[in-house]
């Protein structure tokens, strides 16, 4: 009976081995940031965007914060709790430092603010809505630009430049942006970054093509300064080449085969090019915010590997169950001696 009993645990073990094999996704928010959004309004001529990637665990917290134009150095940056238009407490700090600032968070950097007093709320406010990002400077201390952490989707990013046009363009001008699809993925909301350029943007599209191929337009940008901000929605969809409806312009923004396009006079076919890739990455980890360090010295946006969905403990428990399950096995395989 106990070599049957034995051999019913490691059949039970190894059953319950692909729940922790098969991790979930990470939970994605992201955020538009500027003056206007903070309580009071700040007139500011900064701009930034940022994300922040929650693990399938909820134990850690990824960021990622761009900005530019600001009144001086960003002296701290915060995630504070507080709905749009409301200002709130610290309740997670961020690594001040040069754009673009990356970092990690655990419940070791938490501090309680009203009524979120643990990290696990804290967790819970940000998939809520009901926290913003905040950067503070020296003549702003109270925070000069704010972003509200509401956009929820399926999102995906790029990095923009010029060597990515098809043929590449010799430009010295860079961007990054976002697309998040909504759950029913009826709209696209967006966001682009630029700077550099050899004019303004006179057109900017959603265009089809893969990495290295060039495509017709399929969905339009609102063309001015940056940052570009919009939402799309089969309104505006313009069909090219096999992709025919709006459905197949989202499917085919997340199988990578679309890229944004900015156009300027001098490169009326396309002076800066990103091609929009997998979900927001998690960046690799830095240090706790106790002392300022330099970030990386470009953006991390795209290209980061995701998360695995195998761990050292999963594998152990496999082999472990493994291991019994041969053990049982044998023994129940093997005469009885009297």
């Amino acid at each position: 009976m106990r070599v049957r009993l034995s051999l019913v645990g490691a059949i039970l073990a190894l059953v319950a081995v692909p729940s922790i094999v098969l991790g979930a996704s990470p939970v994605t928010r992201l955020a538009t940031i500027d003056g206007a959004s903070e309580v009071p309004a700040v007139v500011a001529s900064g701009t930034g965007s940022g994300w922040v990637s929650i693990s399938a665990d909820e134990s850690t917290i990824a960021y990622h914060v761009e900005y530019s134009g600001l009144s001086g150095v960003v002296v701290a940056a915060h995630i504070h709790s507080g709905a749009p238009g409301v200002a709130g407490g610290v309740i997670l700090p961020l690594v001040a430092g040069p754009s673009p600032m990356n970092g990690t968070l655990t419940a070791a950097q938490f501090s309680a603010s009203g009524s979120i007093t643990t990290f696990a709320q804290a967790v819970a406010a940000i998939k809520a809505g009901q926290t913003y990002f905040n950067l503070h400077t020296a003549a702003h201390p109270a925070g000069e630009l704010r972003g509200n952490l509401t956009i929820v989707g399926d999102t995906r990013l790029a990095t923009i430049d010029g060597a990515s046009e098809v043929p590449a363009v010799v430009a010295s001008g860079t961007g990054s942006g976002w697309v998040s699809i909504s759950a029913d993925e009826s709209t696209i909301a967006y966001h682009v970054e630029y700077s550099g350029l050899s004019g303004v943007v006179v057109a900017a599209h959603i265009h089809s093509g893969a990495p290295g191929v060039a495509g017709g337009v399929i969905l339009p940008l609102v063309a001015g300064p940056s940052p570009m901000n919009g939402t799309l929605t089969a309104a505006q969809f313009s069909a090219s080449g096999s992709i025919t409806t709006f459905a197949q312009a989202v499917a085919a923004i997340k199988a990578g085969q679309t890229y944004f396009n900015l156009h300027t006079a001098a490169h009326p076919a396309g002076e800066l090019r990103g091609n929009i890739g997998t979900a927001a990455p998690v960046p690799t980890p830095t240090p706790a915010p106790s002392a300022r360090i330099t970030p990386p010295p470009t953006s991390t946006v795209a290209g980061v590997p995701a998360e695995p969905d195998t761990n050292p403990v999963a594998v152990a428990i496999l082999l472990l169950g493994l291991a019994s399950l041969a053990a049982a096995w044998r023994r129940l395989a093997t005469p009885r001696t009297r």
